[in-house]
């Protein structure tokens, strides 16, 4: 299977601690398996709270198994990188798995994007065109 993963992710991270979840959105270019992309997501820790904070992912997909590392802005504190590991589903909507920090620290994610409606408004368009 060869989905590419291009464009818009929403998507959620579990802490293992007392920390509450996590939501992010991701936009990824997929180029032949190679992803690159930038990941935006609330900084638990700004005072005051509510600030975005940007990251960087760099990644892999092979098949079902989608792997990236995800580096913070440094100059905002934080510098650990992040390691996800997942799989994709069949109709590639969904990535689920595991991050980890320095194998010391991880929890689950999931990510989702909307289901192609374009295609399916084509499609559309050309079966009324025929009638």
């Amino acid at each position: 299977m060869s989905h590419d993963l291009s464009g818009k992710w929403s998507g959620i991270f579990n802490y293992p601690h007392t920390h509450p979840p996590t939501a992010f959105e991701a936009d990824l270019a997929d180029i032949g398996g190679s992803i690159v992309g930038t990941v935006h997501e609330p900084d638990l820790f700004s005072v005051p709270p509510g600030a975005l904070i940007a990251a960087a992912i760099d990644g892999h997909r092979k098949g079902n198994a989608v792997t990236f590392s995800k580096f913070y802005d440094e100059r905002r504190g934080y510098t650990d990188m992040v390691l996800y590991a997942g799989s994709l589903n069949d109709d590639a909507t969904e990535i689920s798995g595991r991050w980890t920090i320095a194998d010391n620290w991880s929890g689950t994610f999931l990510m989702i994007r909307p289901v192609a409606v374009e295609a399916d408004v084509a499609a559309e368009a050309v079966a009324k065109g025929g009638e």
